[in-house]
């Protein structure tokens, strides 16, 4: 037999859905009170740093532009001494072109004179010039003498001086002087300062 259960029963309840687990939010972590101290100290003794620099180059730099403004001061002072010695060299050096030849013809003028005596001295009888040119290297003389003796005689003379050397004829004419057959000549040679200290010393 079969039995019917017709009475109401008592409903079963729902078992209650599972919630997910929660994840866990990433959270930020504050540092520490005395690692921000020492971050700040850091800073603090950083920025300090930089100032002190800063202060010491602004200084130097104060003190080379105070060097810089005394040295362009001094330039300009000296600018006016430099002008006045440009001035003096440069009439120094015009006065050393105006005395150079004087101190070159007072080195000579005794060797000059002495070449004179020393024609002077050396020319013969019935013999007279008419020009002497004479240097400190080259003599030139012209004259007139009664014969061709005469003036091979005087070029004699003229070689046995230490003074002259090289004695040249290169005009020899007759001329007539007051009706008087005469010989005009032209004489050159050599004179030296050199060559006359050399001849003393030895």
């Amino acid at each position: 037999m079969i039995k019917i259960n017709l009475a109401p029963t008592a409903k079963k309840g729902r078992a209650p859905k599972a919630r997910p687990a929660k994840v866990p939010r990433p959270g930020v972590k504050l540092p520490s009170i005395q690692a921000t101290i020492v971050y700040i100290a850091g800073i603090v003794i950083f920025v300090l740093i930089v100032g002190i620099l800063l202060l010491s180059q602004s200084s130097q730099m104060g003190r080379l532009n105070k060097n810089i403004d005394q040295l362009s001061s001094r330039l300009e002072e000296l600018k006016v001494y430099k002008a006045t010695v440009d001035s003096l060299e440069r009439r120094e050096r015009e006065l050393a072109s105006l005395i150079d030849p004087i101190k070159e013809l007072n080195k000579n003028r005794f060797f000059i004179a002495h070449i004179l005596d020393e024609i002077s001295s050396r020319i013969p009888e019935f013999t007279w010039l008419t020009s002497v040119d004479v240097n400190q290297s080259r003599l030139g003389l012209k004259g007139i003498a009664a014969s061709n003796l005469l003036v091979a005689d005087f070029m004699n003379r003229l070689e046995d001086s230490p003074y002259i050397s090289n004695v040249d004829l290169s005009v020899l004419e007759k001329k007539a002087v007051k009706k008087q057959e005469m010989m005009q000549f032209t004489l050159t040679a050599n004179v030296g300062l050199e060559d006359t200290l050399a001849r003393r010393k030895k």
